[in-house]
């Protein structure tokens, strides 16, 4: 014979409070929701009936009561919807199949007040004519008790009465009960209020605001428009949101972006933050038939927009179980694909026409354009063209330097940009600085947009914009530079003269990526041994022993050339052991162990010389 599951409810309530729901805090949240789908169906037969939500907590601060004017619970539909977990009154009949209007369930959101109480007692009065009221009882022991009562004066709705166990009474705090319906049920489209002191007396507070802020922010600006025009008045608008933002969200905008997806009745405003956040730091204020789902939602907008905070309304996106969150399906494909289009156009738009706001959008959100760049190639050529990068003849757009140089040049690391960055710049080159977050990957994608030649620089390109010395000038230091090359050898460096501006500048330090490649390989061959030798071996061409560095020497710098007019000096190694790792920290590269005691000799023995030749 079929038998059913027997339920165990403290256990069920330990569950869910440790996995479904965030904290009892959001026993409030379920009660408003419940109170606002009672109210949503009893309108629905009454337009004039009233709709209010009213939480009181108790004086002795033990409890709170909550009273909505909904249409109220038969004694069958107590026993059969408070009782029965997960069932839903909204799937009654009477009210029709899973209608859209509503938020929640009433049986799991009844559930929900056991995370605070041990007992719920619910009394509610049935719209339906003839009804008698009923009150329900219900204990965290899994047991419960339905009474019919003979008092005529209970009002059409429903009450809940819940006394706090002794570990969770600040849940039920005047102060805290403000702050729970505040954040919860600001938005929502009836009356929320709650019972508070004031002077010494008890009063009704009203939370909700009962229109959407970018609603009567619109309606607020039409007012100032001139007699005639049906068009709101921009500023206007943008003042009003502004003032909502610094009042709800603690921080005055950049700017205002409406936002606005009719396929999915989703509408509200992404403000545009004042300083520069990090990639994944988007938090957005987000709700449901205008109850707040999430304070922190991070999945309803694009990645690349974490440059703005948004605060919208959704007649359509449905909420995950705990309804703290958004469920991913194609509603929410669908509405972030459209506001990811509509920032995207804003975006567009600022940074085509120059202004105050565009320029701050520029030095702030640097970071969130070059992700929004990666992201779309209409994008890209966007922020090509307004977007300034780090480049050797200063910080300009990717389009001027194409303009000036022909081409765009760049190194993909910081290093490799200050290691030629003083002798592009005195050559005229233009080279850009691809060593910043997404910039390496924006100029990679950006070399296959059709109109841009986008090329990396590489070291042996640098060489050769490099004024090679006359056949004299190399037989006349021909000695001294096959010194210096004996001396760097060790150091896996080869070395070049040239003469290059500008002057002040005795050399720089250029890096071979292949021949760099090759040494690492080469290196973990000899610690490898007999073991994976061969095979590491057959990377490389034991013949190709090109050194991974070229130390270029300024013929033009006059420490170079006192230098080299004396090879056999006592001082010469020192001295180009100091040019070479003078030129290593140009580079950008830090000294090891190996590099500072090389440093520090080279330093005692030149200041050894110095202090015998004024003796």
């Amino acid at each position: 014979m079929a038998q059913r599951f027997k339920v165990d409810l403290g256990g069920l309530v330990e569950l869910l409070s440790k996995n479904l729901y965030s904290g009892p805090q959001v026993y409030l949240r379920e009660v408003l929701q419940n109170g606002v789908d009672a109210i949503t169906a009893r309108t629905d037969l009454d337009p004039d009936a009233p709709a209010r939500v009213r939480l009181e907590p108790w004086v002795d601060g033990a409890g709170i009561t909550i009273t909505d004017t909904g249409i109220g619970l038969t004694a069958t539909q107590a026993e059969e919807f408070l009782a029965t977990i997960g069932r839903t009154s909204k799937r009654d009949e009477v009210l029709g199949e899973g209608r859209a209007e509503y938020l929640g369930q009433f049986g799991i959101g009844l559930l929900a007040c056991f995370l605070i109480a041990d007992a719920v007692e619910v009394t509610s009065r049935s719209a339906t004519p003839g009804e008698a009221p009923v009150r329900w009882v219900g204990l965290a022991d899994g047991t419960f008790e339905v009474q019919t009562l003979a008092d005529a004066e209970v009002e059409i709705g429903t009450t809940i009465s819940l006394k706090a166990r002794a570990d969770a009474t600040h849940w039920v705090a005047e102060e805290t009960v403000v702050t729970l319906a505040s954040d919860y049920g600001d938005m929502l489209p009836l009356e929320v209020s709650v019972r508070v002191n004031a002077g010494g007396q008890r009063v009704w507070r009203r939370i909700s605001r009962t229109r959407l802020p970018w609603a009567v922010a619109v309606e607020k600006s039409a007012e100032g428009t001139e007699h005639g025009s049906t068009a709101p008045n921009a500023h206007e608008t943008a003042m009003a949101l502004t003032n909502y933002a610094e009042a709800s969200l603690g921080f005055t905008p950049l700017a205002t972006i409406s936002l606005n997806v009719p396929a999915t009745g989703t509408t509200g405003v992404a403000y545009v933050l004042p300083q520069a956040v990090s990639p994944g730091s988007g938090r957005h204020r987000v709700y449901v038939k205008q109850m707040l789902v999430s304070g922190r939602e991070d999945t309803l907008l694009p990645d690349w927009a974490f440059f703005v905070r948004a605060v919208l309304n959704s007649e359509s996106l449905t909420p995950t179980a705990s309804r703290e969150q958004l469920r991913e399906d194609e509603v929410l494909l669908l509405t972030r694909e459209a506001i990811g289009e509509q920032l995207k156009s804003w975006i567009t738009v600022t940074l085509t026409e120059p202004s105050p706001v565009q320029a701050r959008l520029l030095e702030t959100h640097h970071l969130a354009l070059r992700a929004v760049a990666l992201a779309s190639d209409d994008m890209l050529d966007v922020v090509a063209q307004a977007l300034p990068f780090e480049t050797t003849q200063g910080f300009t757009t990717l389009a001027e330097v194409a303009r000036e140089g022909g081409a765009v040049r760049f190194t993909p690391t910081t290093e490799g940009y200050r290691r030629i960055a003083p002798v592009a710049r005195a050559q005229g080159l233009w080279v850009v600085n691809g060593g910043y977050v997404y910039d390496a990957d924006i100029l990679a994608k950006l070399a296959h947009r059709p109109g841009w030649e986008v090329t990396e620089m590489t070291a042996g390109e640098l060489t050769q914009t490099l004024e090679v010395v006359g056949i004299d000038r190399e037989f006349e230091v021909m000695a001294a530079l096959e010194r210096a090359k004996a001396l760097l050898a060790e150091q896996d460096c080869d070395v070049q003269l040239r003469s290059f501006a500008p002057a002040d500048v005795p050399a720089v330090l250029l890096r071979d990526a292949e021949a760099e490649r090759r040494r690492a390989i080469s290196q973990e061959n000899e610690d490898a041994g007999n073991v994976w030798g061969g095979l590491l071996g057959s990377f490389t061409d034991p013949s190709d022993s090109k050194p991974s560095r070229t130390l270029m020497l300024n013929d033009t710098n006059d420490s170079v050339r006192r230098l080299l007019a004396q090879p056999h000096h006592t001082s010469f190694e020192a001295g180009m052991n100091t040019l070479y790792l003078s030129a290593l920290m140009l580079a950008g590269e830090g000294l090891g162990s190996r590099e500072t005691g090389l440093l520090s000799d080279s330093l005692s023995q030149l200041l050894a010389a110095a202090l015998r030749t004024e003796n």
